[in-house]
């Protein structure tokens, strides 16, 4: 008996089949395996590269450290440093990084033993440098303190808990417990680090000036303490989101598409509205979706790209950080807002050649 003729309609619902069946499922999966690397490299990659007050630390693939922008403490040494490296940190004049047996090393500012230059021993899994504080996050989920503590934001005697990450803002300091709920102590003034801590379904915590942030299971982002610059809506920001980070008056979030979200303090082009731009080979200008992490300084920031390669905006001035060329960058901001800076280092506008990001399989 001979085979009837396949009709037009039967081979176009054959095509879809195919497509139902083989196709659609594994675009579907090749998309969630991205996001799925995108996120677990986003809530690791924060140990690979810092912004400071007016310094950026990198950690290179062979675990040696590259620094730019301000040197005038010996926290960015431009040779960089030599070692072997797990994770990084930078605070507003003082760097940290831990080596691979968990011991931390420590160069920079030291007027508060922020950065004691013997280092800390112990066997510690994550670090947190601030103004004139520092923690690190030992293995058994316990917090050792060392630095000024006038607001309680660096006690001596440690924080005991089972905690899984730690920031530190200017004088004050957050902790995310393995359940999801954050702990937080020190100063308090604009509602930043409420005593009684803070409920929810957190993965990833960061700390500002006078703000904080949490990031969400679900995507979104809680905000708290001061937003006189809308570094910190109260009502939070939606989105999905994979990372944080918290700068002295800005804030920025990695979307699952690797795009990154800005708000708060933009007076040196740090925290753009639109987000971070690039203009493609037509010449067009679109948004840049190639970044695997954040960091956020205090008036720059940076963003790891998944070649390894680091983004920088925002300010690059080199004044000396002398309190009289303090005082003129502040009246300079004020007169000329929205407006970006390039001069020196922690931010160069063509960004900084890798490859970064040890630990992590690009």
């Amino acid at each position: 008996m001979s085979a009837s003729p396949v009709l037009p309609l039967q081979e176009g619902e054959l095509a879809y089949e195919a497509l139902r069946l083989a196709f659609i499922p594994w675009q579907r999966e090749r998309r969630v395996a991205k996001e799925q690397e995108r996120i677990r490299i986003a809530r690791f990659s924060s140990k690979v590269f810092a912004a400071g007050s007016a310094h950026s630390l990198a950690l290179r693939t062979d675990g040696r450290i590259a620094c730019w922008g301000h040197n005038d403490d010996g926290q960015a040494p431009p040779a960089g440093v030599d070692g072997d490296f797990v994770a990084i940190a930078a605070g507003n004049g003082h760097s940290l990084a831990i080596r691979v047996d968990g011991s931390i090393v420590c160069w920079g500012r030291n007027e508060y033993r922020q950065a004691p230059p013997a280092g800390v021993p112990g066997d510690f899994v994550a670090i947190a440098a601030a103004n004139t504080h520092s923690l690190a996050l030992r293995r058994d989920g316990g917090i050792v303190c060392w630095g000024w503590n006038l607001d309680g934001q660096a006690p001596h005697a440690g924080v005991v808990g089972d905690f899984v990450a730690i920031a530190t803002g200017l004088h004050h300091s957050l902790a995310l417990r393995r359940d999801g709920r954050i702990a937080c102590w020190g100063g308090n003034n604009s509602g930043q680090a409420p005593p009684a801590g803070v409920d929810g379904d957190f993965v990833a915590i960061s700390a500002g000036c006078l703000h904080s942030l949490a990031l969400r299971r679900n995507g979104s982002i809680a905000c708290w303490g001061r937003n006189n610059s809308g570094q910190a809506p109260p009502a939070g920001v939606d989105g999905d989101f994979v990372a944080i980070a918290a700068g002295d008056w800005h804030s920025l979030a990695l979307r699952r598409n690797g795009s990154i979200a800005c708000w708060g303090r933009n007076w040196n082009g740090q925290a753009p509205r639109a987000g971070v731009l690039r203009r493609d080979r037509s010449g067009r200008i679109r948004r840049d979706c190639d970044f695997v992490a954040i960091a956020a300084g205090g008036y720059h920031s940076l963003a790891l790209r998944r070649d390894g390669t680091i983004a920088c905006w925002g300010d690059n001035d080199d004044d000396d950080d002398d309190d009289d060329n303090d005082v003129r960058r502040r009246r300079r901001r004020r007169r000329r807002p929205q407006t970006v800076v390039f001069d020196d280092g922690q931010a160069p506008p063509a960004g900084v050649a890798g490859p970064f990001g040890r630990n992590i399989d690009m």
